[in-house]
């Protein structure tokens, strides 16, 4: 029996020793596969290699919560790009323009979040950028202008303030607004001072703040702070290898997602169901708890809002088309993205992004890491939208 019991041993540490082995040899190809790319995991750092980019292009804003600054320039780095970011006059990204439109100028404002504002690539890349290139002046017009207003992490509760309070002052023709999958989600990071139709009269992030350097930082879970994790070996493992790198900003990546559900889990709890009836006759409080609640009720307010936003723009003689931006399949959220979708399909001046970028590979359009879309989706997605303005000319009634 004790000889039966050695073998079984000896087979189990045969067994763990060729795991071990295996494991050694999987980890020395993953971080040479990592080395050889270098231009996926080299960290963002100075000529001097002591510090870090600064993305400091914000400011606080006492009605749209924070802003671009003005006149601004700065480089956004990341393991997936390292790009120069300019601002104008008008806190708008790309080339300068003037506020007041010039005669024979046919404009269009984008209004949209990160996917508009083009993270990761050079101003002239964005698809605003490359849409201003791709168009022809339209019949009584000597040029076609292009704004770009977009904002990373704006809402539409943020696309309407700054249309009534700036957006509708530039005069444009059009406006194309770029909606995304996650914009009803982010309606629940803001509180809102209401009006009487309970349309937003200033809005203040709970979870972005701008620092006093003009970089944005995340409160209340995002991101959160990561559990203090140590094992032998890890000193070494920080100083020498890519691989742990990588490894460990997955997992953070994950754990952080992880912790953001139970979080939106405890607040919906603390919401309770969402609250019923026309969105004109609810209080504020009822409002902002039914943000709280969840996708139903964001989905719906987020409808009010864009239904406001087409009002504004009708009252004013200002077209509106859409863009419905889809993420990456990972990074999907399947309510939003159903609801949203099904609003498209009934909105004739409504195009996704999905049909501009048919039959291309999430590869081929976007970073591999940070998920937005890279200069080739840019350039996929503007080519459609100038093919979907010739075909149905925002010029023509």
């Amino acid at each position: 029996m004790l000889r039966a019991l050695v073998k079984r041993l000896k087979l189990l540490l045969g067994n763990l020793a060729i795991t071990a082995a295996l494991l050694l040899v999987c980890a020395a190809l993953g971080e040479a596969w990592l080395r050889a790319v270098p231009q996926q995991n080299d960290a963002a750092l100075q000529d001097d290699g002591s510090t870090k980019w600064r993305f400091n292009p914000y400011q606080p804003d006492g009605v749209l919560g924070y802003v671009h600054r003005a006149d601004w320039e700065t480089v956004h780095a990341s393991g997936d790009f390292h790009v120069t970011v300019h601002t104008n006059a008008l806190g708008l990204r790309g080339a300068p323009a003037a506020k007041h439109k010039q005669p024979g100028s046919f404009r269009i404002l984008v209004l949209g979040d990160s996917f508009a504002f083009g993270f990761g690539v050079e101003d002239g890349e964005t698809f605003a950028a490359t849409l201003a290139r791709l168009l022809e002046p339209p019949p009584g017009f000597a040029r076609v202008e292009v704004l770009n207003a977009g904002v990373a992490g704006w809402s539409a509760d943020q696309y309407l303030l700054y249309l009534e309070t700036r957006g509708f002052a530039l005069a444009p023709d059009l406006v194309l607004l770029a909606v995304t999958e996650n914009d009803p989600a982010d309606l629940a990071w803001n509180r809102h001072e209401l009006d009487a139709r309970r349309l937003p009269l200033r809005t203040l992030p709970t979870r972005r703040m701008i620092d006093q350097s003009g970089r944005m930082r995340y409160l209340e879970g995002g991101p959160l702070a990561l559990p203090a994790l140590g094992f032998p070996g890890q000193s070494w493992l920080a100083d020498h290898s890519v691989l742990y790198h990588w490894l460990r900003w997955r997992l953070a990546r994950l754990w952080i997602w992880r912790a953001l559900r139970g979080e939106e889990r405890r607040q919906r709890a603390e919401a309770g169901p969402p609250p019923e009836g026309p969105i004109e006759t609810l209080s504020p409080d009822a409002i902002q708890r039914g943000l709280w609640s969840g996708p139903p009720f964001q989905i719906r307010y987020h409808r009010y809002l864009v239904e406001a936003i087409r009002s504004a723009c009708a009252e004013r003689g200002v077209r509106l088309a859409t863009l419905l931006i889809h993420f990456r399949a990972a990074q999907t959220t399947p309510e939003s993205a159903e609801a949203l979708g099904a609003d498209c399909a009934r909105d004739p001046d409504c195009t996704t992004s999905s049909a501009l970028l048919a039959g291309r590979t999430e590869a081929e359009i976007f970073f591999p890491d940070d998920g937005h879309w890279n200069a080739r989706g840019h350039a996929l997605v503007a080519a459609g939208l100038a093919d979907r303005l010739r075909q149905r000319p925002p010029w023509r009634r």
